[in-house]
């Protein structure tokens, strides 16, 4: 009887463990009553700045995945396969995505960002979207469709120099460059008496290249910094 006694807050913790296991591993079951399978749902809103201003252009994706409750690590954990889809905003902000449901995922993200031609990982160029704004919707989505979402860019500086820097593009030699290497790192420009020097820097590729009025003139070599 002691030893049982003295147990008796083990197994007291243990079994409040288990409930809220139970809690956490139970599907809610809100989206599963409210849609079928195959039922088209959508996202919509607007996308603007911190001061309210709309912005034309930008890439919002919804991306759609699975999280569980891990015994071994107790803890949530996402599934490796997420689906996307994408919209872009038009002249006054407006988004609107549409998901065709699919019970099985059970967790729901909007990410706004602006498309940029970048170096990829494996050396190559390609297109990636630089992310801005990111938040969780879940809920919102299981409240009902369409789920209304506005996001708000709060620091658009990157989005306004990136714009700046595309606008600059005025020549072919840059625009083969940008294909070939995608965005700089850094770009210095420097108005000379009769001309303006434009300068690349690429600084893992260890490259900088030197443009007069837009022409290439000159690809100058250094040691690639790594991690910036």
């Amino acid at each position: 009887m002691k030893s049982l006694h003295r147990r008796a807050p083990v197994l007291a913790a243990l079994a409040g463990l288990l409930c809220l296991l139970a809690a956490i591993l139970t599907p809610r079951p809100a989206a599963a009553v409210r849609y079928d399978q195959g039922q088209r749902i959508q996202v919509t809103g607007i996308v603007a700045d911190a001061q309210g201003q709309p912005l034309e252009g930008l890439r919002v994706v919804l991306e759609v995945s699975r999280t569980y409750f891990s015994m071994r690590n107790l803890r949530r954990t996402a599934d490796p396969d997420v689906r996307r889809v994408s919209a872009v905003t038009d002249a006054r902000g407006n988004y609107t995505l549409e998901w065709p449901w699919d019970s099985y995922f059970n967790h729901f993200e909007l990410v706004a960002g602006v498309p940029v031609h970048s170096r990829l990982e494996n050396g190559r160029t390609g297109d990636t979207v630089q992310e801005l704004a990111r938040q969780e919707i879940t809920r919102r989505v299981e409240a009902g469709s369409p789920a209304v979402v506005a996001v708000t860019i709060d620091n658009r500086q990157f989005l306004d120099n990136f714009r700046q820097f595309l606008a600059s593009i005025k020549t072919d030699d840059q625009r083969k460059v940008y294909q070939e290497m995608g965005r700089p790192d850094r770009v210095r420009n420097v108005q000379y008496p009769g001309y303006l020097e434009s300068s690349w820097w690429y600084f893992e590729a260890g490259r900088v290249y030197r443009f007069r009025d837009g022409h290439l003139e000159q690809v100058t070599p250094f040691d690639p910094v790594r991690g910036l």
